[in-house]
């Protein structure tokens, strides 16, 4: 515990430093001397330097810059460390000329530790908060769109139920999710959203993989189990551990174990991708929803076409 709490502490008083103070020599202390910072797929990434660069351009363009951890999760060697900046657009900045207005964004950075430093860090945000906040691209949720009207379209699409599993310190974990979508067959990937409010959410954060198990139709219990806050929602559940560790309800139509790779903010959920690590599926019909309603689709006949 103590080893966390120290741990924990150089985080936050390393950031006040660098982002609120433009201390940026403080980072040496606190990253390797081969520090890899990656921003996502379309970014090269960045050295112990490099970074030192970025934090001064963004603390010129915005001088009075302030950044609020709200959360670390810890996992071994591993962070997951949420955070909110605000400031003043008081200088140009990515060739925008100042514009006096207040911006806020907000994301996550992941952090591995390697012998007491930081040794890689992966960082994602939300960009179009920022280029909304300068004015460079307006989009539109400037418009009130009632939020009922929203959820009746969704209602109309209709889904399979799926459970989101993980290990948590050998604790098995779960949720009920109908947000889940392929990616690519080539590599296989998929990616499931997860509400930031769910218990469920901070263990994923800290899982290295996690399973996916489409339900079957006669599993409406189970759907129900962890659409739910009970405290053990594997309780008289029959599971197994996967290749990988991810808890694998029994019964299911099909189930998939995936090895996490990015998590990407995006409004009130986290979007988890991954590659396809092992898969099964089984005869049984899916459990669907929609409208509201559950539904056994093996009573239905097919549309010829």
């Amino acid at each position: 515990m103590t080893h966390t709490l120290d741990r924990t502490a150089r985080i936050r008083s390393t950031w006040r430093a660098v982002w609120d103070q433009g201390q940026v020599d403080a980072l040496d202390q606190l990253l390797s001397p081969g520090y890899v910072r990656r921003r996502g797929p379309a970014a090269a990434p960045q050295d112990r330097e490099q970074f030192k660069e970025s934090v001064r351009a963004i603390r010129r363009a915005f001088p009075d810059l302030r950044t609020e951890i709200e959360e670390i999760v810890e996992e071994g060697e591993s962070l997951a460390i949420r955070w909110r900046s605000t400031g003043s657009h008081t200088n140009d900045f990515l060739g925008v000329p100042a514009t006096g207005r207040p911006v806020e964004v907000s994301g996550a950075t992941f952090t591995r530790f390697d012998h007491g430093v930081v040794s890689e860090e992966w960082v994602t945000w939300d960009p179009r908060q920022l280029l909304e906040a300068l004015g460079i691209i307006t989009t539109t949720q400037r418009a009130a769109v009632d939020a009922d009207l929203v959820r009746g379209v969704h209602r109309k699409f209709i889904t399979g139920v799926t459970v989101v599993t993980c290990q948590d310190d050998g604790r098995p974990r779960g949720l009920a999710v109908n947000a889940f979508a392929s990616i690519s067959l080539d590599p296989p990937m998929v990616l499931v959203c997860v509400q930031r409010t769910s218990t469920t959410h901070p263990a994923l954060h800290r899982a290295s993989h996690l399973g996916i198990n489409i339900l079957a139709a006669g599993q409406l219990d189970v759907a129900k189990t962890f659409a739910s806050k009970a405290d053990d929602k594997f309780a008289d559940l029959a599971w197994t551990a996967g290749e990988f560790g991810a808890p694998l309800i029994d019964g299911s139509c099909a189930q998939l174990e995936v090895e996490i790779g990015e998590r990407l903010e995006a409004g009130s959920h986290t979007v988890f991708t991954g590659r396809v690590v092992s898969a099964r599926h089984a005869e049984p019909a899916p459990l669907v929803y929609g409208g509201g309603g559950f539904f056994d689709i093996s009573q239905t006949a097919p549309l010829p076409w």
